[in-house]
């Protein structure tokens, strides 16, 4: 009985591991060659009979079978962390030399305070005179230009103002669907819109707008080693609307992105931005206006609504700055090293008086980030700000169903917002 029993179990045990032999072998042969070898090795090194996984392993019916992500991912986020702590240390580096003299010493502080792991730049000016309050970052800030993401959006809504494309009011069908007026484009940051705009533009009015407005060319601070950022020579038909929506081949410095700002803030005055070092320098200080661009006040009102609705219950809600009356536009999108996240604000729209422009770059930086460390600051700097009116919201002359909406727009009616990673 007990040699019948035990026959028996060895028969049991010898198809159970022929079961196991032939899963085995289908498994490998499931995948190619390289695939099968890297599960040979996996499962002989931990001593198991299955092939190893985890929750990166993905199958696919494309040309290998079983597709392994684990590896891929295993080299990806060592290299993020590692341009992620040459960022970081290269921007902690550069605040180290960052010459303080002429610096607000109280604005500086709460801006390097407010930074702390975000590899960026900060700007902070006076839009009325061009004085440089201080520049934390200032390798970054005057020498280093950067792809203007979705701020480039500004530039293509005061050309489409200026040249009667659009009005900001009606709104625009678009190719995705539904239809969204400029307003709400700005706040939501639609990509789709701007390009229909660029399309309607064309590149040499977009370039000459954006030179217009102090791109491509150096401010003038007196500071060394200002780049001048740049511009695209060409676009063809097919590539020009992203150049609209995007800043596709176009450099721009976050001083370069602050005297931009500020002339919006201004009504359309481009100021040589200016760091007073002396006591001299402050008691003599005169503005020095290097152009007047042309921005209608009305046309000022409407861009800076958008900008408006973009901190209230747009791209920088985020930013908590909508009761400091704060207008901005984010930025958004892949640099050279990283991805970039940008913004450009300026307080009070009725009486600007501080223009705030934070560039970021890393892995974790995008446009709403940018806009975080700045309603920080404006929180921060908010006794230094007077206690303006409330920007005006609506003419009075438009139709209310015509007006853009100052809700959050889930509450009423679907538009299209941009992925806040590609704005």
């Amino acid at each position: 009985m007990k040699s019948r029993f035990s026959i028996f179990f060895l028969a049991l045990l010898m198809a159970f591991s022929t079961i196991l032999i032939t899963n085995d072998d289908v498994y490998a042969r499931s995948g190619s060659k390289s695939n099968a070898s890297k599960i040979k090795k996996a499962t002989v090194a931990r001593g198991k009979g299955k092939p190893v996984s985890n929750k990166y392993q993905a199958r696919s019916r494309g040309r290998g079978g079983l597709r392994t992500r684990s590896i891929a991912y295993k080299h990806y986020v060592p290299r993020l962390s590692s341009v992620n702590n040459v960022l970081l240390s290269s921007t902690r580096s550069y605040i180290e030399q960052d010459d303080l003299s002429g610096e607000d010493l109280e604005l500086r502080s709460a801006a390097v305070g407010v930074l702390g792991e975000h590899p960026a730049t900060v700007v902070i000016m006076d839009p009325n005179t061009g004085r440089v309050y201080t520049i934390v970052n200032q390798k970054w800030a005057v020498g280093k230009p950067v792809k203007p993401c979705s701020t480039i959006k500004l530039i293509t809504s005061i050309a489409a103002l200026n040249e009667g494309v659009a009005d900001p009011y009606y709104t625009t069908t678009i190719p995705s669907g539904g239809s969204i007026n400029m307003i709400n484009a700005l706040a939501h940051s639609n990509n789709e819109y701007f390009q229909l705009l660029g399309r309607n533009l064309g590149f040499d009015l977009m370039i000459n707008y954006a030179r217009d407005w102090g791109l491509g060319s150096r401010t003038g601070i007196n500071i060394d080693g200002e780049s001048p950022g740049f511009l695209p020579d060409y676009k063809s038909p097919q590539a020009l609307p992203r150049m609209c929506s995007h800043g596709d081949d176009i450099g721009v410095t976050a001083l370069q992105l602050a005297v931009l700002t500020s002339a919006i803030a201004n009504g359309g005055k481009i100021y040589k931005p200016q760091i007073l070092r002396t006591e001299a320098e402050k008691q003599n200080f005169k503005p020095v206006l290097l152009r007047k661009t042309t921005l209608s006040q009305e046309d000022r009102e409407k861009l800076i609504e958008g900008m408006l609705g973009a901190v209230s219950y747009g791209t920088a809600r985020r930013s908590g700055a909508a009761p400091l009356n704060v207008a901005g536009k984010t930025g958004s999108c892949n640099g050279e090293e990283s991805k970039l996240g940008l913004f450009a604000s300026f307080s009070s729209p009725d009486n600007p008086e501080m223009v705030v422009v934070v560039i970021s770059s890393g892995s974790g930086e995008k446009g709403s980030v940018s806009a975080d460390v700045a309603g920080q600051i404006y929180n921060q700097i908010a006794h230094r700000l007077g206690k303006n009116k409330q920007a005006r919201l609506f003419d009075s002359n438009v139709e209310p169903s015509q007006r853009p909406r100052r809700v959050n727009p889930i509450d009423s009616a679907p538009i299209p917002v941009q992925d806040d990673d590609d704005e």
